[in-house]
């Protein structure tokens, strides 16, 4: 078996996939009503049976995880009976599969989610207050994704992450609100910093960092370190005397590059190095699986040939405002 290492002796077995770059909420930082960004058409996207040739190829070089996103990846047609076929993979490769979904659809579905082998789910969620909700998302879905969190915990799944980005002047003073959240419903809270992608109206006055989150929430509630793994995009903490824990996604303020085990993969069917990569050093699999005559080595060959082309680092904020290409939609969460 041949692993996915790159120049900084970075092992990658860890593999996101966006099933599709439709969601059916608007946010602010994800999916603007303003963005230029053309959705796909259907004969753009990854087929279902080259995805799952994609994950054996992948399973192959020592994936250990897999997390379908979107878009909205329940958004599309067939995705529950797709989780089936990936489930057998799952035995056979010996692989986790998670999926990160806004909720909006989860309903009635979360129990054919676990029949089919998902056991991490994270839950993207800005706002708990009704109006907030709608401004963010541009939609009146709060009610739906707070009853299908219910339903996750009713029907055994744990941990439940639930993503809020934190957006200064927009929903920063619910920090509070959501650790409170976390305690009553035994939840992991992950507050995320606002990122720069193009065409999401990114400003440092919005931004607030991690640890300026952190010393709010102290004010309140003792925070303890949590000790992961030595790949864990977040830090995280365990509330002293209550369930549940809060964790930060500091990607701006404080990257964890060096620790980078993840390869991206659009729904387009393009190999993402980083998520702050600007369309340079990537393969199309779309065309890769349709030139006969390569078989399964050579794309591996051609994946970890690609690999080594991946930066040490992300770049600045300052150039990453530059990259138009790079629209957080179009890549997946």
């Amino acid at each position: 078996m041949k692993n996915f290492i790159d120049n900084f002796n970075r092992v990658h077995d860890y593999l996101r996939i966006s099933l599709t770059d439709k969601c059916n909420l608007n946010c602010l930082y994800y999916n603007p009503d303003n963005s230029t960004y053309v959705k796909l058409l259907k004969q753009d996207i990854l087929t279902y049976d080259e995805l799952l040739r994609l994950i054996k190829i992948f399973g192959n070089a020592g994936i250990r995880k897999i997390r379908f996103t979107g878009g909205e990846p329940l958004a599309r047609k067939g995705v529950l009976n797709f989780f089936d076929d990936v489930n057998q993979l799952k035995d056979e490769f010996n692989f986790e599969i998670g999926i990160t979904t806004n909720a909006t659809l989860l309903n009635g579905n979360v129990n054919r989610l676990k029949e089919a082998g998902i056991a991490r789910l994270n839950i993207s969620l800005d706002s708990l207050q009704e109006e907030k909700f709608f401004n963010i998302t541009k939609q009146d879905k709060l009610h739906s994704v707070l009853d299908a969190i219910s339903e996750a915990k009713q029907l055994g799944f744990n941990p439940i992450k639930i993503n809020s980005v934190v957006m200064r002047g927009i929903n920063d003073d619910e920090l509070i609100d959501f650790v409170e959240f976390a305690i009553t419903n035994d939840l992991n809270i992950r507050f995320i910093e606002f990122m720069p992608f193009g065409n999401n109206d990114w400003n440092s006055n919005a931004f607030i960092g991690w640890q300026e989150m952190k010393s709010e929430i102290e004010e309140k509630f003792e925070l303890l370190p949590v000790k992961t793994n030595s790949n864990s995009v977040a830090k995280d903490f365990s509330i002293k005397d209550y369930p549940g824990e809060v964790s930060f996604i500091s990607s701006i303020s404080d990257h964890f590059c060096c620790m980078c085990n993840r390869l991206r993969i659009t729904a387009s069917g393009i190999l993402k190095l980083c998520l702050f990569t600007n369309s340079i050093d990537e393969l199309n699999f779309k065309e890769l699986l349709n030139n006969m005559s390569l078989n399964d080595e050579d794309i591996t060959l051609l994946i970890s040939d690609t690999l080594q082309f991946k930066k040490e680092n992300h770049p600045p904020v300052k150039e990453l405002l530059t990259y138009e290409k790079n629209q957080m939609l179009s890549i997946g969460g």
